[in-house]
Formats: C-alpha cells, sequence, structure tokens
C-alpha cells in the first residue's frame, strides 16, 4: 500500500514535471471544477492569462537551449480594470516557487496599498487552494519554503519600492537557479527601481522572468516604453487587454462608461481598452497629435513662422511648419 512518503514524492514529480509549463501548472495545481470547492464553477484561466502563460513558459525553454546565453523573458501587460491581473500573479509566484528548488523573487507595486491590500492577499488565497501549499509558508511579506534552512534561499518578498532605497531589490541576484520580478500597477513606478531590477536580473545560466502589468495611466515613463514606440519595445513582449474580451469583467458598467465618455476618451482607453491615454498631465499637445504629425509630409511653406517645441518621445528638440503641426 502507497505510503505518504509515496505520494509526497509522487506529486514532486508531477509538479517537477511543469518547470516550463506554467499553465500546466495552474490546470493541474489547484481544484477547477472540482465540486464542493470554491472552483467549483472555474474551468481555468481567462485566454489571455493563458497566452501569459504559456509565453513565459516557452521563452524560458528557448533560453534553456540557446547557445547565446540566457536573456530575461520579460512580458508587460497593460488592461482595462477587472481583467485577473493579480490572480495571474499569485499563479506566476506560486508556480516559479513550486517547480524549481531554491527559486528567488521579488514582488512590487505601484503603492505600499495596493501590495499589501490587493497583490499579496491575492497570493494567500491561491496558495490555500493549491496541493501542495505545505511546501511554502505565506507571511505579511514574503511566502518562502517551508523546508529546514531553506527559508533564505527559496523564497519570494513582497518589497514596497522606495526610489532612495533600492537595496532589498537589488539582491534578487540567484545564479544556476531561477530568479524573477514581478510588478503590479507598474505605470506609476519610477525609473530608478526600473533600473535596479535591470540590473539584478543579469546571471548568467540563470532562468530569468520579469514580468509587468498595469493600468496604461501615464503616457511616459518606462512601462509606455516597453510598448510599441517605446525605446525599449524591442525588449519585451507586449500585451494590451481589453477588459470588454475577458468574461470575469461587467460589461454593463463598461457599457455605462463608454455611453458617458464615448468610446474614444481617455477614460475608456485606460480603464477600458488597455490603451496607453492621449494627453499627459503635464502635456499641451497630446501624443497622438505629435505621432500623426511626425507621420504627415513636411509641407513647403516659406511663409509659415518657424516652431521649435520638445517632445518627450523623441528626447531631442524639433522644428517644424506650422503647416506640419496643425490639426
Amino acid at each position: 500500500m502507497p505510503t505518504v512518503a509515496d505520494f509526497e514524492t509522487a506529486l514532486h514529480r508531477e509538479i517537477g514535471a511543469f518547470r516550463y509549463d506554467p499553465l500546466g501548472f495552474v490546470m493541474f495545481a489547484f481544484p477547477l471544477g472540482i465540486p464542493h470547492t470554491p472552483l467549483a464553477g472555474e474551468s481555468g484561466p481567462e485566454e489571455w492569462q493563458r497566452e501569459v502563460l504559456v509565453r513565459i513558459g516557452n521563452g524560458l525553454l528557448d533560453s534553456h537551449f540557446s547557445a547565446a546565453g540566457s536573456e530575461a523573458v520579460r512580458v508587460a501587460i497593460a488592461s482595462g480594470h477587472g481583467i485577473g491581473k493579480s490572480a495571474l500573479v499569485a499563479w506566476l509566484i506560486l508556480w516559479a516557487m513550486s517547480t524549481l528548488r531554491d527559486t528567488r523573487g521579488v514582488v512590487s507595486a505601484n503603492t505600499e496599498g495596493q501590495l499589501r491590500t490587493k497583490t499579496w492577499p491575492e497570493l494567500a488565497k491561491w496558495h490555500g487552494m493549491s496541493r501542495n501549499k505545505a511546501w511554502c509558508t505565506y507571511t505579511a511579506t514574503a511566502l518562502h519554503s517551508a523546508e529546514s534552512g531553506r527559508d533564505k534561499t527559496w523564497r519570494v518578498d513582497a518589497i514596497t519600492w522606495s526610489e532612495q532605497n533600492t537595496e532589498a531589490i537589488a539582491g534578487l541576484h540567484n545564479k544556476d537557479r531561477r530568479a524573477f520580478a514581478l510588478l503590479d500597477e507598474a505605470s506609476a513606478i519610477p525609473d530608478p527601481v526600473w533600473d535596479t531590477i535591470e540590473g539584478a536580473l543579469t546571471d548568467a545560466d540563470t532562468e530569468l522572468v520579469w514580468a509587468v502589468f498595469g493600468n496604461p495611466t501615464r503616457t511616459t515613463g518606462r512601462f509606455r516604453e516597453c510598448f510599441a514606440g517605446g525605446r525599449f519595445a524591442h525588449r519585451w513582449s507586449p500585451q494590451q487587454i481589453d477588459s470588454r474580451s475577458v468574461g470575469m469583467t461587467n460589461k454593463v458598467q463598461i457599457a455605462a462608461w463608454v455611453k458617458d465618455h464615448g468610446e474614444d476618451s481617455d477614460f475608456i482607453r485606460v480603464r477600458v481598452r488597455g490603451v496607453f491615454p492621449r494627453t499627459g498631465s503635464l502635456q499641451f499637445i497630446d501624443g497622438q497629435r505629435v505621432d500623426d504629425a511626425v507621420a504627415r509630409p513636411l509641407v513647403e511653406d516659406p511663409t509659415a513662422p518657424l516652431i521649435m517645441g520638445w517632445t518627450s518621445r523623441a528626447r531631442a528638440p524639433t522644428r517644424a511648419s506650422s503647416a506640419s503641426v496643425a490639426a
């Protein structure tokens, strides 16, 4: 008759097989569709969540077999409200911690309130429902291995960012194992924090994952630059999610917002469509008009006055005739 140790060994073997398959881990580790459980009515992740999980797994697998070395797998998700970002963050944490020993990670958010009241409690919920919840100990600031002596080397920490104090994030190095960084509501996280993570995820022969999520609230900053037109877009795998494409969102409320504000308003762009706003808080001319002006052929008009302006996207002074910037 199989013993408890036999079942535990089998569980380690089964979960270990999902090292490069985060989606498979989610489908295996939680009681999806099981009667008399909190997930009895659930069939699995939303389509966009599945795509992200598969992308990360495939990215790590490609890096594993790449002769060029292991650059971090980078995923950036901009979205409207209520699409299940925090659930996906929790799944990624539990998958990363469960499928490779001595994994190290950090999780941060735009504010301490977001981290402590939304992101981290969501992890507690999913950890409590996982088949292997006994493997890790959950605390208010960390999730670490329950194995004796491994609580310092096999852990993920919830860290409130600070531009003046980035040492905790800088200590993420985990050579020859796995290291990951997850940023929730990343649009408002300042550049120095991103730079610190950039420097931390540099170990060779290490599985590296960096995923950032958020509503696209700002027209500038590192989160914006992960997407099309941004200077770091070539380093990231970006995706923009419309809340209406996700099953769990309140379509009646969204329809009311669209009626009140208009489909192409910045309110709907940010909170529903997952599209960056046209106008930043300090902009006089919105980004869409700047892009349109750059794309239009320059009309020669020797009688028009010369106009000099500065655009943060080009990061250099520009000159144009008045005709080129007309709406």
